[in-house]
Formats: C-alpha cells, sequence, structure tokens
C-alpha cells in the first residue's frame, strides 16, 4: 500500500511538472491588449504565397502593411498569423471603429518594401472586408482560395 505521505509527494511532484511545462486551459495564442485590434488571420489555402500585404482604414484613416516569413520562405498555406491597430498609432478614434481591410496576395516570395510595391502578375487583390470593431477584442479572418480560382478572405464567426 502506498503511504498517504508518498501519495501526497506523487501529487505533488504531478502538479510541479504540469506547471513547469505550461500546461493550462491556454491554447498559447496572443490576446489582444486593452488599446489594440486583433487580426487572427487562418489561411485555408491551396498553396504556400510569398507575402500578405494589408492595406487598411481605421475610421477613414489609411494605412498598410504586410507580412512575409523572416527567413524569405513561403508562407505556408495552412498558417495562423496575427496583425494588430493599436490606439496610439491612429489620432482620435472612438471605439467601436469602423474598420476596412483589403488583403493583397503576392503569390511568390518577393523582397518586402515600404511601398507594398511588387510585380503586378503576383499580385491578387481580394474584396474588402469591413466591419465594426472594438478594442481589446479578436476578430478571425478567414482566407481561402487559390492562384488558380482566385483567394477571399470572410470574418469568421469564431472570435
Amino acid at each position: 500500500m502506498i503511504s498517504i505521505k508518498r501519495a501526497v509527494s506523487i501529487i505533488c511532484v504531478i502538479m510541479i511538472a504540469i506547471m513547469i511545462t505550461g500546461c493550462s486551459c491556454s491554447n498559447g495564442a496572443p490576446k489582444a491588449t486593452e488599446d489594440e485590434i486583433q487580426l487572427k488571420i487562418s489561411l485555408d489555402l491551396k498553396e504556400d504565397i510569398g507575402l500578405l500585404v494589408i492595406d487598411h482604414q481605421l475610421d477613414g484613416v489609411k494605412g498598410s502593411g504586410g507580412m512575409s516569413n523572416a527567413d524569405k520562405s513561403m508562407i505556408k498555406h495552412n498558417d495562423v498569423l496575427y496583425w494588430t491597430f493599436c490606439k496610439k498609432d491612429h489620432e482620435k478614434v472612438t471605439d467601436p471603429v469602423e474598420l476596412t481591410i483589403v488583403f493583397t496576395v503576392v503569390t511568390e516570395y518577393c523582397e518586402p518594401n515600404y511601398e507594398n510595391i511588387y510585380p503586378e502578375e503576383l499580385m491578387i487583390p481580394l474584396e474588402p472586408v469591413s466591419f465594426m470593431a472594438e478594442f481589446c477584442r479578436t476578430y478571425e479572418i478567414v482566407i481561402t482560395g487559390s492562384k488558380s480560382d482566385g483567394y477571399k478572405a470572410v470574418l469568421s464567426g469564431r472570435q
């Protein structure tokens, strides 16, 4: 028979192991802070892509950016990407804000640049996604499709 002292020791060891390995109810996804609107961009594509350009309009103020892999590899067709809009980067924004996003898929890797100018034959713009967004929230956008059939971005009901 196991003594109570030994049973308590085993339970303590198991609990310490769980805490050390980081097991918890969290899935490890980043959370939006109180001054951020976060996009969780889930790719469900038929092939990998080079870059993802993100043009946006937040309460009428335009901006542009994009994502690529630092090692110059292609973005995987099933990657989950995160993008944030910070309140401090947009003067006089209200909460909620009107957010419009236009994604452009660049089908091959190109060296990123601040102007987001890439060969036209590699750029496939998607239809805009517009919604009212609140700070301190994460919104999931799913991008589907392929180079041959085109791409589509939709706001998911999963947040």
